[in-house]
C-alpha cells in the first residue's frame, strides 16, 4: 500500500539521525522535525505542478525512501555507544507508570485508525480543504464559501492529504495528531532533562503530558492542537539545547525548522513561541553581543521559508500573510486582560455536575462586577450574542478542561517559589524562566484572543510545554509517596477520557444518559460515525447524496454557509461510484471570490447546487450563472436545485 512510504520513510529518519545522535530521544525528535520539512516541501513542489495525486506522490516518496537508505549506508555511525533503553533497570513504580502510559497511546493509537474523523472543525474545514486540495491537485486557494479552508496554518492538512492519497480513504487522518501526541511525550522527557530532571523526573514528566484531558481527547482528531503543541515543544527544547551549547549554529537552525514548522500549522504558535524566542535572543545577546545576528538570521530565514508559500497564498487572497481569523479582542486595558485570564483559566474548572458549574459562573461574575467589567462583554466575547458559560460536556475534544492539571501546574509553581532556592542556581534559573515562558504565552493569549467557551482547546500546547515544569517539581520538591500519589491519580483517570470520549466512545458516551443507548466505535458504522456530534445531520445527507447519485449530474454546486458540514458530502457521494464527479463552490462572495476566474477549469458549470443558507431553503428556484435552478429536494436544511438542461448535456 503506497501510504506506507511516508511512514518508512520517518522510520528511515530516525534511524539516520540515529547514527550521528545516541541518545534516541534526539533522533526521535530530529527525525519528526525533518519528515515536517519533507511533507512542506513535496506537498509545495507537487502542487505547483498540479501533481497533487498518486502518480505526483508515489514516486517522491519512493526516491525519498531510497535516498534515506543510500545516507544510511553511506554515513559513518557515531562513536559513540546508542543510548538503550532499559526498562529491567527501571524502580518497579517508574516502570508501572510507563505501563500505564503505553496503554494509553496505544489505545489512542487504535481509536485514531479504527474511528472514523469527525469533529466539527474537521467536518467543516479541516477536511473540507483536503478533498478540494485532492481534486485540484494543488493546495493553491480556490473558492469557497467556508473561508476558514483557506487561510489557517495547513502543515497538518498537507499531512492527511498525502496520507488519504496515497491510500484511497481517510483512515489514517487521526494519526497526524496522535502521531504528535507519541512525539511530545518524547519531547517533554527530553525538556525535563534539560531542567535537571533525574530519571523519575523525566518519567513522571510523560506521565503527565500523558494524561492531560484535552490531549486524550485531540490524540484520536484531525485538529490541529497536539501538532503545534509538538512543533512548539520541538522549538523549547532547541532553545535550550542552543543556550546550553553556547548557540551551537546547527541547534539554532534546527529551532528556525521547529518555529517555521509550528507557525506553518496554527496562529496560536505565533503567541505561544513568542516568549522562547524571546529568551532565545536575549539569552543569544548577553553571550555574543552583535555577533548574534549570523545564528539568529539562520533562524528567522529558515522559519519563514517553511511558510513563505502560504503567506503568499494569503495575501494575494487577503491582502495579509495571516488571513482573517477575526479572533482579536475590540477593547484592551488592564480590566479586560484580567477578566480574560479569569474566564480561560474557568474552562478548566469544569465538572459533568451543572449545579457546581453554576456556582463557579457566579463566583466569575462576581469577581467581573467588582471590576467593572460584563463576563459577557461583546467586545470580548465570542460568537456574538454568546454569555460567559461553562460546558459540562468534559469528554468532549472541544470543550474538555483540565482542572486537575491546572491545579497541579499552580501547586508545583507554588513549591518552587517555596522551596526552589536549595537548587543549584543554573537549574533554578532554567526551570524559572522556562516556567515564565509557558506563562507569557498564556498572557498573551489573554490579551490579545477574544474568549469563546471552545478555547480550552487552544490551550493544550501550553498544558504540554508546562508538564516539564511540573515533573521536575515533582520529582525534586515533593515527597516520592505524594508524587507517586499523584501519577497513579492522574493515570486512573484518565480512563475517562480514554474510555468515554463524547465522539470517539470506546465504551460509551453522554447518549447513554440523554436517550439510554450504548453508542460506542464498535457498534456504529463508519457513516454513522461521521455523525457522532450532530446524529440528527445523518439522514439528511444520505437523503442528499442519495438523490444527487440518482441524477445524470457530474458537476455539483456548492452554496454553503461558512460553519457548514461539507466533508461528509464528498464521503458519502462516494467520487469512486462517479469518477467524473466535481464538486465546487459556487456563488461565492467572500473574499476567494477572485479565485473563481483563476481556479481550475473554467468550464465548471454545475448541474446541481447544493444549498444550505436560509435564503436558499426558502426558495423554489435560483438564479445562477445565467440559469435557473429548480428546487427537487429539501432534506432538513440541505436543499437541493437542478437545471434540467445542463444535466441533460452532461449525461
Amino acid at each position: 500500500m503506497p501510504v506506507i512510504l511516508p511512514f518508512f520513510a520517518l522510520a528511515l529518519l530516525v534511524t539516520f539521525w540515529q547514527q550521528r545522535f545516541p541518545d534516541w530521544r534526539r533522533s526521535v525528535l530530529l527525525a519528526a522535525l525533518s519528515w515536517g520539512v519533507l511533507i512542506t516541501a513535496t506537498t509545495e513542489t507537487v502542487s505547483l505542478f498540479h501533481g497533487l495525486s498518486v502518480a505526483g506522490l508515489l514516486p517522491t516518496w519512493v526516491m525519498i525512501d531510497a535516498l534515506l537508505i543510500g545516507a544510511i549506508f553511506r554515513q559513518r555511525r557515531s562513536d559513540k555507544p546508542a543510548e538503550k533503553i532499559t526498562l529491567r533497570q527501571l524502580p518497579p513504580g517508574l516502570m508501572l507508570m510507563l505501563a500505564g502510559v503505553i496503554v494509553i497511546v496505544a489505545v489512542l493509537g487504535f481509536v485514531a485508525i479504527y474511528a472514523a474523523p469527525n469533529n466539527w472543525d474537521s467536518m467543516t474545514y479541516h477536511l473540507g480543504r483536503v478533498v478540494h486540495w485532492i481534486q485540484n491537485r494543488s493546495v493553491a486557494h480556490y473558492p469557497t464559501g467556508i473561508i476558514r479552508q483557506l487561510y489557517p496554518g495547513p502543515w497538518s492538512s498537507f499531512a492527511i492529504a498525502q496520507l488519504q492519497i496515497l491510500s484511497g480513504n481517510d483512515y489514517f487522518a487521526n494519526l497526524v495528531q496522535w502521531l504528535s501526541f507519541v512525539g511530545s511525550l518524547v519531547g517533554v522527557s527530553l525538556i525535563a532533562q534539560q531542567l535537571g530532571a533525574d530519571l523519575r523526573g523525566q518519567v513522571l514528566t510523560v506521565v503527565v503530558c500523558a494524561t492531560i484531558p484535552m490531549g486524550i481527547l485531540q490524540g484520536s482528531t484531525t485538529q490541529s492542537d497536539h501538532v503545534v503543541g509538538f512543533w512548539l515543544v520541538c522549538l523549547a527544547f532547541c532553545v535550550l539545547q542552543a543556550i546550553q551549547t553556547k548557540f551551537e549554529s546547527h541547534w539554532m537552525a534546527v529551532a528556525g525548522v521547529s518555529l517555521g514548522l509550528a507557525l506553518l500549522s496554527k496562529g496560536t504558535a505565533y503567541l505561544y513561541a513568542f516568549p522562547f524566542c524571546l529568551w532565545l535572543v536575549f539569552a543569544g545577546f548577553w553571550r555574543l553581543r552583535w555577533r548574534l545576528w549570523r545564528p539568529l538570521a539562520i533562524f528567522g530565514a529558515i522559519a519563514l521559508a517553511l511558510n513563505l508559500a502560504h503567506y503568499g497564498r494569503n495575501w494575494q487572497v487577503f491582502g495579509s500573510v495571516l488571513g482573517e481569523s477575526g479572533q482579536g479582542l475590540e477593547a484592551n486595558g488592564p480590566r479586560i486582560l484580567l477578566s480574560n485570564i479569569v474566564r480561560n483559566l474557568a474552562l478548566h474548572l469544569s465538572t459533568p455536575v451543572r449545579s457546581i458549574n453554576l456556582i463557579t459562573i457566579r463566583l466569575v461574575e462576581g469577581l467581573h462586577t467588582l471590576i467593572g467589567v460584563s463576563a459577557s462583554d461583546p467586545r470580548t466575547t465570542a460568537p456574538p450574542g454568546q454569555n460567559f458559560d461553562i460546558h459540562s460536556l468534559i469528554n468532549h475534544e472541544d470543550l474538555a478542561g483540565n482542572p486537575l492539571h491546572l491545579l497541579l501546574f499552580f501547586a508545583a509553581t507554588l513549591a518552587f517559589l517555596l522551596v526552589g532556592r536549595h537548587l543549584r542556581q543554573r537549574q533554578r534559573y532554567f526551570l524559572a524562566v522556562y516556567g515564565l515562558a509557558v506563562v507569557a504565552g498564556f498572557l498573551l493569549f489573554c490579551g490579545l484572543i477574544i474568549w469563546s467557551p471552545w478555547r480550552s482547546r487552544l490551550h493544550l500546547p501550553l498544558f504540554v510545554l508546562a508538564t516539564p515544569f511540573m515533573g521536575v517539581v515533582l520529582a525534586d520538591m515533593i515527597g516520592r509517596r505524594f508524587a507517586n500519589a499523584i501519577a497513579a491519580i492522574l493515570l486512573c483517570a484518565s480512563l475517562i477520557w480514554v474510555g468515554f470520549s463524547e465522539n470517539r466512545p470506546l465504551f460509551v458516551n453522554s447518549q447513554i444518559v440523554e436517550t439510554r443507548q450504548v453508542v460506542n466505535i464498535f457498534n456504529r458504522s463508519r457513516t454513522e460515525q461521521y455523525f457522532f456530534s450532530k446524529p440528527e445531520l445523518q439522514a439528511d445527507y444520505s437523503e442528499a447524496a442519495a438523490f444527487i447519485q440518482a441524477q445524470t449530474c457530474s458537476n455539483i454546486g456548492l452554496k454553503l454557509s461558512g460553519n457548514a458540514w461539507e466533508y461528509p458530502l464528498w464521503v458519502m457521494l462516494d467520487n469512486q461510484a462517479k469518477p467524473a464527479l466535481r464538486i465546487e463552490h459556487v456563488e461565492v462572495n467572500n473574499a476567494s471570490a477572485m479565485k473563481v476566474e483563476t481556479q481550475g477549469d473554467r468550464r465548471f458549470l454545475p448541474c446541481a447546487i447544493v444549498a444550505d443558507d436560509a435564503e436558499a431553503s426558502d426558495q423554489s428556484e435560483i438564479v445562477a450563472f445565467q440559469s435557473t435552478y429548480q428546487r427537487q429536494l429539501q432534506a432538513g436544511a440541505l436543499s437541493i436545485f437542478i437545471n434540467q438542461a445542463i444535466s441533460s448535456q452532461q449525461s
